[in-house]
């Protein structure tokens, strides 16, 4: 898992410029941007990740493809320290990093909730009520419809999970029943 390591390194950094430059929202923005252009675009991800093409050509692509979105310079910076690192192929694991670590430092919680159906306004607006209210965070609700749920909800916060599904129910009567 060096990969992972060595994104929360980079990550944390990041996450620190972008503290001291009161830019941290604006940074992940953009890091989060320029990702999902890669991930969209397959020549511009092989040309910033390939071993065979030098740095200054990589960076001349780099400048080209940021310059007119306006990228800050500690982005734009951040950027050009992967290519000249040869360490672009970690750029999704960096986002996603530096995601987590501004929630935390920001009091958010990004919780999962599958569903058999979706949440009305009321029934999401209450159970972020009572997760806030349990986390002392403020709460981000990621809702996932999954007819297999049948009834009732799974909740995942961080590394707990609540299920409260109907699936599950079933499932602990037939074992209940199975030894009995």
């Amino acid at each position: 898992m060096i990969g992972g390591s060595l994104a929360r390194r980079y990550a944390r950094a990041l996450l620190a410029i972008g503290q001291e430059e009161g830019q941290t929202r604006r940074i992940l923005t953009e890091v989060e941007q320029f990702n999902k252009l890669v991930a969209e675009t397959p020549l511009l991800r092989e040309m910033v990740e390939a071993a065979q093409i030098n740095r200054r050509d990589k960076k001349a692509a780099l400048e080209a493809t940021i310059a007119p979105a306006g990228f800050s310079s500690s982005t734009r910076n951040f950027l050009f320290l992967l290519v000249d690192k040869g360490r672009m192929n970690i750029l999704s694991p960096i986002a996603l990093e530096l995601r987590r670590l501004l929630e935390q430092f920001e009091g958010i919680e990004r919780v999962e909730v599958s569903v058999p159906m979706p949440l009305t306004d009321t029934q999401r607006d209450l159970l972020q009520s009572v997760l806030e209210r349990q986390t002392a965070k403020t709460v981000v609700l990621e809702e996932k419809v999954d007819p297999d749920v049948l009834g009732g909800m799974v909740v995942k916060v961080g590394s707990t999970v609540y299920d409260g599904s109907a699936r599950t129910q079933i499932q602990h009567i037939r074992e209940t029943i199975g030894k009995g």
